[in-house]
């Protein structure tokens, strides 16, 4: 039986985080900066290993992007109001999570920094749906990594197979099923809302 629902944030309650395609974003920092989509992702390769983990802050994160990047100038509040300028919701996740809530804990599971995090909790009011949050940037370990599920699991004090992980990355959900979580691979909220009524959770 299901106790605990675990949700990733990007891309299944939340959209647009860095790593995921939104010309406008990309359009916005070329501008803004003078750099190419693949100079971007350079930036971002060189710059989020530390910042997802948590061993630099969200001001050293753009500005190591930056440099790395190449971008014609180094202005670290420019790029952090532009990733917000471009961050959103999926709105239709709100009453799924509050129809879930009534009956199971629901919590966090994702990587992002301590910043980033903390923004989303605010802007989006997502404590008042998740009662945990596990990320990599506390746990200093990669989602992919066995070692962050079976902290989960620890800090939990329930038994895995009463863990359900909802995120849209396969290869972490296979490490949560590894663990002997139960899984769904997030694509659209109307998909998932139908394989919670499938599997009688919601």
């Amino acid at each position: 039986m299901i106790k605990v629902i675990l949700f990733d944030l990007g891309e299944v309650i939340l959209t647009n985080d860095w790593h995921y395609d939104c010309p406008e974003k990309f359009a916005a920092y070329t501008d803004a900066f003078g750099i190419t989509d693949d100079q971007m992702e350079n930036g971002w390769k060189a710059a989020w290993p530390e910042y997802e983990l948590g061993t630099i802050s969200e001001d050293t994160f753009w500005e190591k992007f930056l440099k790395e990047a190449g971008a014609k100038e180094i202005d670290v509040e420019k790029a952090k109001a532009l990733w917000k300028k471009y961050f959103g919701e999926k709105k239709e996740m709100f009453a799924v999570l509050a129809e879930l809530k009534k009956k199971y804990i629901l919590a966090v599971a994702s990587s992002t920094g301590k910043e980033w995090l903390l923004y989303k909790r605010e802007k989006y009011n997502l404590d008042t749906y998740f009662s945990r949050y596990f990320t990599t940037c506390d746990l200093h370990l990669k989602k992919t990594d066995s070692k962050f599920f079976q902290r989960i699991i620890q800090e939990l004090d329930v038994a895995p197979s009463e863990i359900l992980m909802v995120d849209d990355t396969q290869k972490v959900l296979d490490v949560a099923a590894s663990e002997k979580m139960q899984t769904i691979h997030f694509d659209t909220p109307d998909a998932f809302t139908k394989q919670l009524k499938d599997l009688a959770i919601l």
